[in-house]
């Protein structure tokens, strides 16, 4: 008989080396961001940019379509971001010259080896005039301001029409 089983250690270490090799090195967490609005013939809404946490979404998501798997860390409930692009084409060369600036109504988390979908329409997100959701200029302001201060640096948000204009001179804010 082995010294250890004796002493009644053996079968604890054998059992914690099996759990340690059982462990999923591969094991990753993934956030999706779904647009859920509907593709219209006359305006379709499209997420030009949003922000999660700390993931940014980069690329242009149609209506009706996903974003790419980004990684992320396990995350308590935290707020989402959104610029929609009204009636601009995603597949274009051009920067939009339209924005509605969104925030979810609810946080979203994510557990460890998880898979975090973040669905986006006027039930999820607020602050889409068209749809009667209005943001406080003070939210909009945070949101331009800080969240995606790079795309808004020369623009102002009125958040109760969901328009921007130029900044005639980009230090007067």
């Amino acid at each position: 008989m082995h010294p250890l089983t004796r002493l009644g250690i053996l079968p604890g270490v054998l059992s914690l080396v099996s759990f340690a090799a059982g462990c999923d090195v591969n094991a990753q967490t993934d956030v999706i961001l779904d647009n859920e609005y509907r593709a219209s013939a006359t305006r379709p809404l499209v997420v030009y940019r949003a922000q999660w946490q700390a993931v940014t979404f980069q690329t242009p998501i149609a209506p009706g379509s996903s974003s790419d798997l980004e990684t992320t860390v396990p995350a308590s409930p935290n707020t989402a971001y959104v610029i929609l692009a009204p009636g601009w084409d995603p597949t274009s060369t051009t920067t939009p010259t339209s924005f509605v600036v969104m925030q979810s109504r609810e946080g979203y988390g994510v557990e460890f080896d998880e898979t975090l979908r973040i669905p986006v329409d006027d039930s999820t997100f607020v602050g889409n005039c068209a749809s009667g959701s209005f943001l406080s200029q003070a939210k909009a302001d945070f949101i331009t301001r800080y969240v995606f201060q790079g795309l808004f640096a020369s623009l102002r948000y009125d958040a109760s029409r969901c328009t921007v204009a130029p900044i005639g001179d980009a230090g007067k804010r």
